[in-house]
């Protein structure tokens, strides 16, 4: 088929035969109402959140607390989904911690658990120690200690710390290893509630886990832990239960704005995933003040799925070519060269960023517009190419894919989207973005390796050419090796990403974190080597219905 033509041509055309992809329904209809806020309600928590928030502050900055007393606070108020009202406070706390921790291989004296805590601790803050701290743990053949096998809160301890490991931190390695092959062994034979803890770490990493959806689980498990702070507690139940007031309010919003797209009848082939697409922005960054972002990422979100689903499952090759050259130009000239189907869905896409575009210049951040916009164009450009490659099975090497792969991620995009939403990312930071950083190579590539893999079995029931396919044929290997390898890519890439956090760093926590979070939604949604996004009832189900649906009692 020819990769050009005119409107003419378009018209004249008497059958196009189109694969037409035959994704799941959306799930969602009978669960999801409109929310309506309870301002009242919402206010009288706030207060009470106000005045426990003082008096965890008072814990956090009291003196009589041991080294470990200090970790295990900090720990909880993270793990209960909390510690964002703390940050300075914990900052300082571990700061304070490192200076004095600084030469940690020097003191053999920590138990497994309490240097494996310290060790999560610090690396989760951008602080470099060594992982020198565990040698005291192997032996002359640097293997772990056997009588460490026993010590399952060790292990569970330790397994969550490596997964903060960075190339060449050799003995994290081997740490991994030994602590999943132990754990697994032993989760039959422990504790019923540690074993519950133990099967979903081995299956769920907390660092590579969401963050709001393990706060929603360890607030369960925290309420019934014979020992928690009751103030705690009360503190965290009633911050999830505002938030996801909020989250509601923002899903609300997203659905009503779905509803005028109306992608039921007027684009039947793309996936209607308005509320995973929620799901996905509440990932990136659940505080209040990002309620905007929020907003304008979900319907960006919905916007890619839709344009991957052209590009992917319906388009024609002329329709691909005049849908990108419009995008390229930004404007509605030569609109009716585009099919039908495609004009309403691109108006709305005008008129969108339009608003955002007045909206950003008024706040005088048009730069965080203008690298939003240059990431759509290339977003285009690069799905036209992949599309081009497999509609006429004009199968590319696989470093060639890899190069437009990692922009069909649209791992690029949809950070410049988040931006939008961040104050914080000022022009420095979009100029920082624009250098192509490892970290941001790492995190593109991350999603896009896990997506193949994801993807896999959908594309190739489809007929569509798959990067796996691309590997295989170069490399001479078999499927089952090609998904691995790309697995330990993708790992890899983890180990880069983490590299990159540690300070010294040019670059705000809070920007960094929004990048990890997205690093952890990828992580999830494509876990076991399926497709989340679409398929929602494979995994990611009971993360959007704790997140989004079911609220906290308080």
């Amino acid at each position: 088929m020819a990769s050009t033509g005119s409107a003419e041509h378009l018209k004249n055309q008497r059958e196009i035969i189109r694969q037409v992809a035959d994704f799941p329904k959306n799930i969602w209809a009978d669960r999801i109402s409109s929310f309506t806020l309870d301002k009242q309600g919402y206010d009288m928590h706030a207060k009470e959140i106000e005045m426990l928030k003082e008096e965890v502050t008072r814990m956090l900055l009291a003196t009589e607390k041991s080294m470990m007393e200090k970790f295990e606070l900090i720990d909880k108020i993270e793990r209960l989904g909390i510690s964002y009202h703390f940050e300075n406070e914990i900052e300082d706390q571990l700061q304070e911690l490192f200076n004095l921790c600084a030469n940690f291989e020097e003191y053999p004296n920590y138990d497994l658990y309490s240097a494996a805590l310290q060790f999560r601790q610090f690396r989760q803050h951008g602080f470099n120690i060594s992982c020198g701290i565990f040698n005291q743990f192997v032996d002359a053949n640097g293997k772990f200690k056997e009588y460490l096998s026993s010590d399952i809160r060790g292990l569970l301890s330790l397994y969550e710390a490596v997964h903060l490991r960075t190339h060449g931190d050799n003995i994290l390695e081997e740490a991994l290893n030994f602590t999943t092959t132990h754990l697994t062994r032993g989760a039959d034979n422990m504790d019923p509630t540690l074993a519950k803890q133990v099967k979903y770490a081995l299956k769920q990493p907390l660092y590579k886990g969401i963050p709001r959806y393990e706060a929603c689980r360890y607030i369960s498990i925290y309420e019934e832990d014979e020992s928690n702070n009751k103030l705690l507690l009360r503190l965290a139940k009633l911050d999830y239960h505002l938030l996801q007031m909020l989250h509601k309010q923002d899903l609300s919003e997203i659905l009503r704005r779905g509803k005028e797209l109306d992608i039921v009848s007027k684009i039947p082939y793309a996936r209607d995933r308005f509320v995973e697409c929620c799901f996905w922005a509440v990932g990136t960054f659940y505080e209040p003040q990002y309620s905007l972002g929020r907003r304008v990422l979900a319907q960006v979100l919905e916007f890619i799925a839709i344009i991957d689903d052209t590009y992917d499952a319906y388009g024609t090759l002329d329709e691909l070519k005049i849908l990108t050259d419009a995008v390229e130009r930004w404007d509605c000239i030569g609109i009716d060269q585009l099919p039908e189907y495609m004009k309403t869905s691109y108006l709305t896409f005008l008129d969108y960023n339009k608003e955002l575009e007045e909206d950003f210049a008024k706040k005088q951040r048009t730069y965080a517009f203008d690298k939003y916009k240059k990431e759509w164009k290339q977003y285009m450009r690069a799905s036209f190419t992949q599309s081009k490659w497999f509609l006429t099975s004009e199968f590319p090497s696989f470093a060639d894919y890899m190069i437009i792969a990692l922009i069909t991620s649209s791992y690029y995009l949809i950070p410049a989207a988040a931006f939008l939403g961040l104050d914080n990312a000022t022009e420095d930071v979009i100029n920082w973005m624009s250098t192509n950083p490892k970290l941001f190579i790492a995190l593109t590539k991350h999603a896009r390796l896990l997506n193949d893999v994801g993807s896999y079995k959908i594309e190739k029931e489809r007929g569509s050419g798959t990067a796996i396919e691309c590997y295989m044929k170069d490399y001479n290997v078999s499927e089952q090796e090609a998904m691995k390898k790309f697995e330990e890519m993708a790992e890899d890439a983890w180990k880069d990403m983490n590299e990159e956090i540690l300070r010294p760093t040019s670059m705000p926590r809070e920007i960094l974190r929004v990048l990890l979070n997205l690093a952890r939604l990828c992580e999830v949604v494509y876990k076991h080597r399926g497709d989340g996004f679409t398929n929602p009832r494979d995994h990611i189900d009971r993360h959007i219905i704790a997140m989004l649906i079911d609220s906290v009692y308080v």
